[in-house]
Formats: C-alpha cells, structure tokens, sequence
C-alpha cells in the first residue's frame, strides 16, 4: 500500500491548489533546521504545488514591534509577490512569554471558507501544528484534498493522520528556494571609458578637484584684494629723542670730508707731481728709489 507521500493526482494540471503558510511555525523550524529564514515564498508555493495550478498563497503571522525595520522590509517583499496574501495578527504579553492571537483563527477560518466556496481542490498547509486538525476534518468533509507541508520532528500525530498527504520538509528540500542575503557594500558607480583612467580611477573627478581648487585659489586671490590694511607705525621720535640719540657718522665721499651734521666741506685737489719741487722729490721717493 503506498505512503501518503506517494500519492499522486491523475490530473495534476487542472488540480486547483491554495497553500497556507503558518509564518511563525515555519520561522522556528527553519531556524532549528536550516538556520536561517529568508525562504522565497513564490517558489516555495510553486515546489508545494508541484506542478498544479497554484491559485493563491496565504502568510498568516504576527505584527512585532520591528526596532530596525527588518520585519517592514520582509512584509514589503512578500506585498510585492504575486497572487500572495499576507495577513497578520497581534501579540500581547503574558507574564514573560508573548501569546499569538488571531493568527491560527485565521487560517483555519480561511481554510473552511474557501472550501465551502469550492475556490480549490487541494490545500497545502505548511505546519504541523495540531490545533488545525478541527478545520482540516472539516476541508475533507466537503470533499477537498489536504496535504499538510512539515518537518518530520514538527509534525502532529493528528496533523499525521488527518492528511491526505504528507509533504516532508528537509533541509534539503529548501536548496534553491532561499532569497539572496543582502551585501552591506556599497555598489561603485559605474565610470565611462572617456573617464577612466589605466588604473581604473574615475579621472573626471579629479579633473573635477583640480578646477575646484584653482577656483579657491582665485578666489583667496582676490579677496586679498579687498583687505584693508592697517596703516604701518611711524618709526619717527620727536626731537627730545633724537637729541638722545647717538649720532651715526656718515661715510665720506672721495675728495671731501663731512662734519658732524654729515655736510661736506670742499678741500682742495692734491697736487701733481710735476708741481712736486726737485728738492722734495730727491728727498721723496725718488731717494727712496737710490736716484
């Protein structure tokens, strides 16, 4: 007799198939069993539906107090995806643990009421928890398949029995279906081949600061134009001062002598060596020579 896992619709392509997804079970188990969380619901759902027509995914968890606005972003992916629903509860504090509300009411109603309005054929449900078995009874009972989606060790026993099938989730089973991580670098702008430099440097910038710093330079230039400057300290002493002073001889021109005040007196020329007497010469330097 075959497992609940092999069995197999005849007509797989007209088998209409909503997946609902307990956000919260599904978080904790992938922490436990893969150690991360960040699975692409869009093709989760596609692998869930294996090839059936997939009508609509439904994300139940709940709203938290989102400090660094992780929460936020996730929320705004999964808006983003297509033929998903997200819908969120609340949760309030009891003692030290925080208690989920509304979240399993929710699935559970959905999961009935789109039965009853025949919007499927098969329900996925990803968990293993048993408070659903209630509403899963209730799916069979109007002649719906349910396949529950779960972690062998996160599975019910009446979750387990109350399934058309089981869909065993492993590590493994994820591979393909995780979401990029987010690199916290910073992408280098993109520089044209006019502008780049052999060394990959953007020359433009560069060119950029050289005229930035010229246009400075002018510009200190020319407001030095406009300080106004201080008038010099005059160096001059009164005449009491000057008195006091010690007077500095000037030096003196060739052929004249100064005085005190730094005048010069005339004084007359020597005299040639043709009016040199004959008797001062013999006696002079002409002696001097042995003439």
């Amino acid at each position: 007799m075959p497992s609940k896992s092999m069995v197999k619709s005849s007509d797989r392509n007209s088998e209409r198939v909503m997946v609902f997804v307990d956000g919260s079970n599904l978080y904790h188990v992938l922490g436990q069993n893969c150690s991360r969380h960040n699975v692409h619901f869009d093709k989760l759902a596609n692998k869930l539906a294996n090839g059936r027509d997939l009508r609509r995914t439904y994300y139940y968890n709940i709203k938290q107090e989102d400090v660094n606005g992780d929460q936020k972003k996730f929320l705004d992916s999964m808006f983003d995806t297509p033929y998903l629903e997200v819908k969120l509860g609340i949760s309030k504090q009891r003692g030290e643990a925080v208690v989920e509300k509304g979240v399993d009411v929710m699935l559970a109603t959905d999961l009935v009421v789109h039965a009853y309005k025949n919007h499927f054929d098969t329900a996925i449900v990803v968990s293993g928890d048993a408070d659903f078995y209630p509403a899963l009874q209730a799916v069979k009972d109007v002649g719906k398949h349910v396949e529950v989606a779960a972690f062998e060790s996160n599975i019910s026993n009446e979750s387990s029995k109350i399934s058309d099938v089981h869909i065993r989730l492993t590590k493994s089973y994820f591979t393909g279906l995780w979401m990029p991580k987010i690199s916290n670098t910073v992408p280098k702008a993109e520089i044209s081949d006019e502008a780049a430099s052999p060394n990959g440097e953007d020359k433009s910038k560069t060119r950029k600061n050289s005229t930035n710093n010229r246009r400075t330079l002018n510009k200190n230039i020319e407001n030095k134009k406009y300080i106004k400057k201080e008038p010099k300290k005059s160096n001059s002493l009164s005449s009491t001062d000057e008195s006091n002073l010690r007077t500095t001889p000037t030096r003196r021109k060739v052929g004249g002598s100064t005085s005190g005040r730094g005048d010069y007196k005339k004084i007359s020329p020597p005299k040639l060596r043709n009016d040199i007497d004959k008797d001062s010469e013999k006696t002079g330097w002409l002696k001097k020579l042995g003439i």
